[in-house]
C-alpha cells in the first residue's frame, strides 16, 4: 500500500498499529474519517494482516487523509516506532485498531485546548467500554510523582508533541504490553511538561483474559527497575508492589474488574 505526502505538516499525526483487526478497525476508521477538525494525517502500520484487514483499509484510503503500510513487524512497539518515524504532524496521538474517538468533535476540542495551554504532553480522560457495551470514564492521575509507582495515563488519552520523541527515543521493543508506561516514564524523568484536560477524547474497547493484568504489572515492575535510579523510589516501588500485586490478584479472583482486562 502506498504512502502519500502533503506539502504542509498536519497538526496531528494519528498512529494506529494493526494486525488481523478486520472485525474492529472499521469503527476506528469511521471515527477518524468523521472528525470535524481536518488538519491531520492518519498513519496505519499493519503487521501483514491476512484476515481481510487490508481490504478494509483500501476502502478508506481515498476517502480521507489516510496513509498505510503493511509489512511484518515484531509487535506493537515496532509498529508504533515506524509510525512515529513517518509522522509529520506537530502532535502525535495513538489510536489503536479497536479504539475510536469519543465523538466527531474530539480533535477539534483537543486542538482548541492545546493551542491555549503550554505543554508537551496532554493527557485526557478516556471512556472504557466492555464487551457488554457498559462504559465508564477513567481520568488520568494528576500526581506526576505517582508515576514512579504505577502508570498515571491511558495512552489513548495522550497527545504528545512530536519533538518529545526526539528527546525520549522510541518505544522499547522488549516490552509487549506496557511500552507506553516505559516511554512516559522516560519522558517524565526528563521533566517533559504535562497538561491535564478534563474531557474525554477517545473510547477504548477493553478485553483479554484477566491474566494479562498480572502480566502488565510484572512488565511495569521491569520498567521501573530499568528506568529508576533513585534508591528511595526503588524501595518505595518494592513496598508498593508487595501490596499492590496481591491486591490485584484478589480482585481478579473475585471478578471485580470493569471492564474486564482494563488497567485500573
Amino acid at each position: 500500500m502506498k504512502m502519500t505526502t502533503k506539502s504542509h505538516p498536519p497538526f496531528f499525526s494519528i498512529l494506529t498499529a494493526s494486525f488481523n483487526r478486520r472485525a474492529t478497525i472499521q469503527e476506528t476508521l469511521e471515527s477518524v474519517k468523521n472528525q470535524t477538525f481536518r488538519n491531520f494525517e492518519h498513519i496505519i502500520v499493519d503487521g501483514g494482516s491476512v484476515d481481510g484487514t487490508i481490504d478494509v483499509l483500501k476502502e478508506y484510503q481515498e476517502s480521507y487523509q489516510l496513509k498505510c503500510i503493511s509489512e511484518p513487524d515484531t509487535g506493537i512497539s515496532d509498529a508504533l516506532n515506524k509510525g512515529v518515524h513517518l509522522a509529520k504532524g506537530f502532535y502525535i496521538f495513538v489510536l489503536q485498531a479497536d479504539d475510536s474517538f469519543f465523538d466527531r468533535f474530539s480533535l477539534e476540542k483537543a486542538h482548541r485546548y492545546i493551542i491555549r495551554h503550554s505543554a508537551d504532553i496532554f493527557s485526557f480522560p478516556v471512556i472504557l467500554k466492555n464487551a457488554e457495551g457498559k462504559e465508564k470514564i477513567v481520568k488520568p492521575i494528576r500526581l506526576i510523582w505517582y508515576n514512579h509507582l504505577k502508570f498515571i495515563f491511558h495512552h489513548q488519552g495522550c497527545i504528545v508533541k512530536r519533538t518529545v520523541f526526539k528527546r525520549v527515543g522510541d518505544f522499547n521493543k522488549q516490552f509487549l504490553i506496557s511500552m507506553d508506561y516505559d516511554f512516559f516514564y522516560r519522558a517524565l524523568k526528563l521533566n517533559v511538561p504535562v497538561c491535564f484536560g478534563s474531557f474525554p477524547i477517545a473510547r477504548m474497547n477493553s478485553g483479554g483474559v484477566s491474566s494479562m493484568i498480572l502480566e502488565r504489572i510484572a512488565e511495569e515492575r521491569s520498567i521501573q527497575k530499568l528506568n529508576e535510579n533513585s534508591v528511595v523510589w526503588r524501595m518505595a516501588q518494592v513496598l508498593f508492589g508487595s501490596i499492590y500485586f496481591p491486591y490485584k490478584r484478589f480482585r481478579i479472583s473475585r471478578r471485580e474488574y470493569f471492564p474486564k482486562g482494563a488497567r485500573q
